[in-house]
């Protein structure tokens, strides 16, 4: 399991290293229109 952890912590620095933290909440998924919408109006889309 070592190794696991250990290319598991590379590919979170590498996510990092291109701006995709949870923070930025970001990924390559569309938004829906009323996802779109609701973006505009700063609420969130459940």
């Amino acid at each position: 399991m070592k190794w696991l952890r250990h290319w598991w912590q590379k590919y979170c620095a590498f996510l990092d290293s291109l701006g995709l933290t949870p923070e930025n909440r970001r990924c390559c998924v569309p938004l829906s229109e009323r996802a779109q919408e609701a973006v505009k109006r700063g609420e969130r889309a459940d």
